[in-house]
Formats: structure tokens, C-alpha cells, sequence
């Protein structure tokens, strides 16, 4: 019987990783997002947007739900990613930021095409839908992550 050679309690080294341990290491992340934060901001966001569309007399659910869910993803994926706590998952998550950023995206655009689907989009208008809002929170991510810097521990 052969026998793993790989030593799960070091450090995370980004040769040896598999997509497995990057989506585990990048929900370990996640799990310390500011999550009221990204709460408030998808509600002020999909809110905005429902007034928008009522203003221009067109009633529309799934749309600003779908905008407030990558407001949702995008806060709660830079908030993550610029905490000031410190952890080896945290630390690769900060040196691989657009690695990173596909866990959000990839949620965002499963949420979203869930909306779209509940909505009557059919499958191909939901796929598209879901694709292009996830790819603007993984965007957003990775841009905060890239130009971004944590936050310094109080002394």
C-alpha cells in the first residue's frame, strides 16, 4: 500500500497544491469575511437598483438581486482578503489574490444563476447571466486583492 508523501501540516506551497486545497485554504479565508458588511452592502446595492428599475416603471426582481449577490461576493471576498488577523491561509491568499478570487466568483455565479433560473431566464440566458455576474465579483476580488493592503494590527 503506497503512502501519501505529502505532510498537510506545513505550510501551503503553491507547486504542490491541488485545486482541492486551494478551495479549501480559500473557504478558510472566506469563513472571516466581514459578513454584516457584505450583508449591508448587497442590500443597499439590490435596494438601489429595484428603485432604479421602478423609476423607470419596470419591475424587476431577479436583476437587482443578482447585482446585490456580487456586491455580496465581491465585499465579502476583499474584506477577507484585508483582514488584519494573521494565518498561513490568509498569507497565501494575499500573495495569490486571483486564485483567491475564483471562490467567490464561482458562488456568485452559482447564486446568480439560480436566481436567473427561478426567474424564467432558461438555461442559456441563466448560464450566460450567471457567468458574467460571477466573473465581475471574481474581478472585483482580485482587484482589491492585488492593489489592496491589510489592515495593520491594532497595538
Amino acid at each position: 500500500m503506497s503512502t501519501s508523501t505529502r505532510n498537510h501540516e506545513q505550510a501551503p506551497d503553491e507547486q504542490t497544491m491541488t485545486r482541492r486545497d486551494e478551495l479549501a485554504v480559500s473557504g478558510s479565508v472566506l469563513s472571516e469575511a466581514p459578513w454584516a458588511l457584505a450583508g449591508a452592502a448587497g442590500a443597499v446595492t439590490a435596494g438601489g437598483d429595484m428603485v432604479l428599475h421602478l423609476m423607470a416603471l419596470h419591475l424587476a426582481i431577479s436583476s437587482p438581486l443578482a447585482l446585490g449577490a456580487v456586491a455580496f461576493f465581491a465585499v465579502a471576498g476583499a474584506g477577507s482578503l484585508l483582514r488584519s488577523r494573521n494565518s498561513r491561509a490568509l498569507r497565501w491568499a494575499q500573495r495569490n489574490p486571483w486564485r483567491f478570487a475564483a471562490f467567490p466568483g464561482v458562488a456568485c455565479a452559482i447564486v446568480v444563476f439560480i436566481l436567473s433560473m427561478i426567474d424564467g431566464g432558461g438555461v442559456l440566458g441563466s448560464v450566460f447571466t450567471g457567468l458574467w455576474h460571477g466573473g465581475a465579483a471574481y474581478g472585483l476580488t482580485g482587484l482589491v486583492g492585488s492593489v489592496g493592503r491589510p489592515r495593520r494590527a491594532r497595538a
